[in-house]
């Protein structure tokens, strides 16, 4: 169950402060005091102490390009064809302005 701003109608996240969990609003703020009904659905039973906390990601191996030499020099040969065909033009441009 998710609890709505009744001012802003954004998301209200439960947050501990000073032993009690309260309902704050993550865009204006405003704060309201869960009651026990409100953290049963949320099922909130505990929070872990930021200094206990492990912070984690998923590495991946990078990919191989895969690329044959022969396909690589095809490639190569395309981009100088490319370059030449676009200067060719950027000249042709250039002399009609």
């Amino acid at each position: 169950m998710v609890k709505f701003c009744p001012r802003c109608g954004g998301p209200m996240m439960p947050v501990r402060k000073e032993g009690e969990v309260f309902f704050k609003c993550s865009k204006c703020g405003y704060e309201v005091k869960a009651t026990k009904k409100d953290l049963e659905k949320y099922g909130m039973k505990y929070q872990v102490e930021s200094s206990k906390r492990v912070a984690t990601a998923r590495a991946t191996e990078s990919k191989a390009s895969g690329l044959t030499p022969e396909e690589r020099e095809m490639l190569q040969e395309y981009y100088e064809i490319f370059l030449e065909e676009f200067a060719a033009e950027e000249g042709e441009s250039g002399e009609s302005d």
